[in-house]
């Protein structure tokens, strides 16, 4: 864990690093020209006064003390995830209590994909993989799944519950898992199996990933149901519409040429079915539409979206439940080709967007936000993990978050 102190005008100070006591996952000689990069959103929540984290590597969570008058962390304990790569947190307070809350892991297990074709064609982990039926129940999908726990914002206890779900391996693992605002709801979302690296991606090798709602109550999830579409595969990020169970704005990063205008999506959860009823692109480009990431302002009323290929952030205007594109910022400075860009942050007072740069350069961007829009400011090399930079996967960023001191 690394943590930065924040400054009225949106500048970071103050680098520090923590142990989590765990391993992150990183592998730079996994997946071919992936150098063994996986995507995810929520790694790391912030609850009361306590903070916590996934461990890709070490397929636990960890949980610090966080004092928020100086942002120093104090390593309390880990608990295992229930499955393999945990990813994703997602948490909503239990009804009634001041202090307890319902938290669910993300156990992502792995991420098959697909490279290049014809004779160059590469497939990972092996073509042995993709020989089998992927939709058959197999042994690996208790690792791929959504673990509940309880966790305890006065003790800082958390403890493991019981498993909600798996998935098979056709259609992924988890990637994103969140509660609606109500709590009455939680959606997951899902890799997929990409295939990338060609100019037309084939739907024999692409499988599309999924966004799945469940009904949640008193612990149990119910009714699950699911959007999936050929085509579309690497869904990473969504958000709930604010103080709504019903729409879910999506990004999507594997997409086919023919539908790179779903590149966002929004999704309506009609309580049956989940159902796409808007698709934009994140860029006028087409050429290099493509996202990933997402959040939104603390108002509700924008949207950004981060674009890993492309250093881009693409901001939304939220009218309810519609989208309208708004514009495109590129990260300046540092900003490699072929990946790099992950989460995204806003500030309280809405001023400032971070945005990491997770695989390459490692680093912390930051874009100033006003009436006119939002534009790129400042970049911040992390000196904790300055020995990868430019070599990429040797670190893999999984997590953003922040607070007022109060």
């Amino acid at each position: 864990m690394v943590r930065f102190s924040r400054h009225a005008n949106g500048t970071l100070s103050d680098e520090k690093a923590f142990s989590t006591n765990s391993l992150g996952g990183a592998n730079v000689g996994a997946g071919g020209d992936a150098h063994g990069d996986f995507d995810a959103q929520g790694g790391v929540q912030i609850i009361g006064n306590y903070l916590l984290a996934v461990n890709a590597g070490g397929n636990d969570v960890s949980v610090f003390g966080l004092d928020k008058k100086t942002g120093d962390l104090t390593f309390k304990n880990k608990v295992g995830s229930g499955g393999t790569r945990p990813v994703s947190i997602g948490y909503t307070k239990k009804n009634g209590s001041a202090d307890e809350y319902w938290l669910v892991v993300g156990n992502q297990w792995n991420n098959p994909k697909v490279q290049k074709d014809g004779a160059a064609i590469e497939r990972y982990p092996n073509n042995a993989f993709f020989m089998q039926d992927l939709t058959l129940p197999d042994a690996t999908d208790n690792e791929r799944n959504i673990q509940l726990f309880t966790f305890n914002a006065s003790t800082g206890a958390l403890t493991s519950v019981k498993q909600l779900d798996k998935y098979d391996r056709e259609n992924g693992g988890p990637t994103t898992v969140s509660f609606s605002d109500d709590g009455t709801k939680l959606a997951v979302a899902t890799w997929g199996i990409a295939h990338f690296g060609t100019k037309v991606t084939s739907l024999n090798e692409q499988h599309p990933s999924r966004v799945y709602v469940y009904d949640f109550a008193n612990g149990n999830v119910s009714g699950g149901r699911y959007f999936e579409e050929a085509g579309i595969a690497g869904t990473i990020g969504f958000s709930w519409a604010k103080n709504k169970n019903t729409t879910l704005f999506v990004s999507n990063f594997n997409v086919i040429p023919s539908k790179m205008d779903n590149s966002v999506t929004v999704l309506t959860d009609g309580g049956s079915s989940v159902t796409k009823t808007a698709n934009f692109s994140s860029t006028p480009n087409l050429g290099i539409n493509e996202s990933c990431w997402t959040t939104l302002n603390p108002a509700g009323d924008k949207l950004y979206v981060s674009s890993f290929q492309t250093s881009l952030v693409s901001a939304f205007n939220v009218n309810g439940t519609n989208l309208s594109y708004s514009s495109t910022q590129v990260r300046g400075d540092l900003a490699p080709k072929g990946g790099d860009s992950k989460e995204v942050w806003i500030s309280p007072d809405n001023k400032y967007l971070y945005n990491t740069g997770a695989l390459q350069s490692f680093s912390i961007n930051l874009f100033n936000i006003d009436s006119d829009g939002f534009t790129y400011k400042k970049q911040y090399i992390l000196s904790t993990t300055a020995d990868g930079a430019g070599i990429a996967g040797k670190y893999n960023f999984l997590g953003l978050v922040g607070y007022d001191i109060p």
